[in-house]
């Protein structure tokens, strides 16, 4: 049975019924087909799962309007109840669910699921990746469907393509659209622990600290006990120049790690180790190796894979953070210039397109004269090296 929420008192069951039908005319108004809605689920199913504890009061709101959603041609689909009962035994036997989770639908490999305990987990609904990875999504379902609304209005124009400009030449969102797409998802629910975190690291990589730190701050309110939050506020502490209230942060976020990972604990103290100064890191870098025997292995190859798929500033990342570890490793040390001509590579190439896009264009005279009236039909090389996100998901 399902703790879940408290039952909705009556200001949050007005909100409800206004998203509902906030919900309903996106639905009614999409073109060609952009989203689909399946009739009202048979009320004395929705009333016995209600009663069983099974189906929260909020949730059991939407599926009394539509047993199902598919939202931008299928980008998302919120499951009937029948399917759901199908889907939370198929993911319980595959390990990926746990006991009383409820999956209620799928964005592509991963599933969406009520879980049991909302207020230990940080949110009714969490976001299962493929691994089995639990992230806090969204606050409540019927948010969840107005923020994922506005999200594909972001992505997909009326006829269900992609929106121009969003996607970079590594494939992967810009920072701008990145940015658009989370704001957007917070308009709709302020209390989403996974945008307000991601926000926040998008925040940190611009430079924008301050208020990065804000965010980390209301996301940690929601979801305090999601170890994530406590790395990201670590990285804005150290790119603040903050080492030791960093590897505070890094070392909380270990505390935090589930027992069945101790690759990721040994990934968040090995940036405690990073963060403190060189004479404080054996004890960390000790506990890193125990947890993970095989980190130099791993690093190594990791730092390889970056450079491979041009991705410097990963491969830069990667490296200081192996060598934080174990700074005499040879295979490590032997990757540093490798690295930082990657690095510089990169930069110069950075450098360039910054002059270009700064220097006015020149008349047709100005390129005739400068080419001696020669068109050679040559083009500079684009700059590659762009690093794409991390391969981390969550984070």
């Amino acid at each position: 049975m399902m703790d879940g929420p408290a039952p909705l008192d009556d200001g949050e069951r007005r909100e409800l019924e206004d998203n509902l039908d906030r919900i309903f005319l996106r639905l009614r108004d999409a073109h060609n087909g952009l989203h689909a809605a399946r009739p009202p689920a048979d009320p004395a199913l929705v009333a016995s799962l209600l009663e069983q504890g099974t189906l929260p009061d909020s949730a059991a709101g939407l599926w009394s309007r539509w047993d199902g959603l598919d939202l931008g041609f299928s980008q998302v689909v919120l499951f009937s109840l029948a399917q759901q009962e199908r889907e939370t035994a198929a993911a319980l036997a595959e390990g990926r669910a746990r006991e009383g989770d409820r999956v209620i639908g799928e964005r592509g490999r991963e599933l969406f699921a009520l879980c049991s305990d909302p207020y230990a987990e940080g949110a009714d609904v969490m976001l299962i990746e493929e691994d089995g990875t639990r992230l806090p999504h969204s606050s409540r379902v019927d948010r969840m469907v107005l923020a994922l609304l506005g999200e594909l209005a972001v992505l997909l124009a009326d006829d269900g393509e992609f929106r121009d400009k969003l996607f970079g030449d590594d494939g992967e969102l810009t920072s701008v659209a990145e940015r658009k797409l989370l704001r957007r998802h917070l308009d709709f629910d302020p209390d989403a622990p996974l945008a307000r975190y991601r926000l926040a690291r998008c925040l940190r990589r611009a430079g924008e600290l301050r208020a990065a730190q804000s965010e980390l701050k209301r996301a940690a309110r929601c979801a305090p006990e999601f170890p994530w939050i406590a790395y990201e506020r670590g990285r804005v502490q150290l790119s603040g120049g903050d080492g030791a209230g960093a590897a505070k942060s890094f070392e909380k976020a270990a505390s935090l790690t589930p027992e069945d990972e101790p690759g990721l604990h040994a990934y968040f103290l090995a940036w405690a180790c990073r963060a403190q100064a060189p004479g404080l890191r054996e004890p960390l870098a000790k506990r890193v190796l125990e947890l993970a025997p095989g980190f130099a292995m791993a690093q190594e190859a990791s730092v390889r894979e970056a450079l491979e798929m041009e991705q410097a500033d990963d491969a830069l990342e990667l490296l200081e953070l192996g060598l934080a570890v174990l700074p005499r490793h040879l295979g490590l040390l032997a990757l540093r210039d490798e690295v930082a001509r990657a690095v510089a590579t990169v930069e110069r190439e950075q450098a360039e397109h910054a002059e270009r896009e700064s220097t006015p264009p020149r008349t047709p005279r100005e390129r005739t004269r400068t080419s001696g009236g020669q068109h050679t039909g040559k083009t500079r090389a684009r700059g590659r090296g762009r690093v794409r996100a991390t391969k981390h998901r969550a984070r």
